[in-house]
Order: C-alpha cells, then structure tokens, then sequence
C-alpha cells in the first residue's frame, strides 16, 4: 500500500458551494479510483507569498491518500492541471507512520 499526501490551492473568488464541490469532485475521483483517504484538513484562507495568476490568497487542502492503484496519482495530478479553480498543488509519496508512533501520539 503507498501512502500520499495532496496539498491543493483554490481560487479564493469561488462561492462557499463551488468550493465544497471542487473538494468534493477531487475526494471523490480519489476514492472512485481505488484510493481511501485516512486524513482531510482544511487549512482556510491563506496569503500567497507572490501572486499566482493575480490571486493573493488560496484555500488550501490537505488530503492523505493510501492506494495500491499506482496510477492514481498520474491520474489526480492530470485532473487537477486541468481544473480552472486549482491554482497550485503538489502530490508527492510519504512513508506512512509507524503503529508505535501513532500510539504514543494519542
């Protein structure tokens, strides 16, 4: 099982509605393609650093994935180049924690 993380940029001029469901759109095609997410958050509104296509702020979304499909990402990333209301993301692979770890957190 490969384990992932997804951080994702919204355009900030959407309606509350229209960014639940560009969210939406990106959890389901992750779940309709073999993947389970173990981990969602919703870091808000943000600043940028520089401007991305003459935006100053973001939505930013962190979603942590498993899958054994390793066409998943190949997939997701190509989606979401061609979403007009992502502006930036970054998917990359991570190790997934240990069962000792996750213990002594909780």
């Amino acid at each position: 099982m490969r384990h992932y993380e997804l951080v994702f940029a919204v355009k900030p001029t959407l309606t509350e509605e229209e960014h639940k469901a560009v969210v939406d759109e990106i959890k389901s095609l992750i779940t309709s393609n073999g993947g389970e997410i173990y981990n969602e958050e919703n870091w808000g509104r943000k600043e940028l650093a520089y401007p991305i296509q003459n935006f100053k702020s973001a939505y930013y979304h962190l979603i942590n994935y498993q899958t054994e499909n390793s066409q998943l990402p190949i997939k997701l990333e190509g989606n979401l180049r061609i979403n007009e209301n992502v502006i930036r993301f970054l998917n990359f692979k991570i190790k997934p924690k240990k069962v000792e770890e996750v213990s002594a957190e909780a």
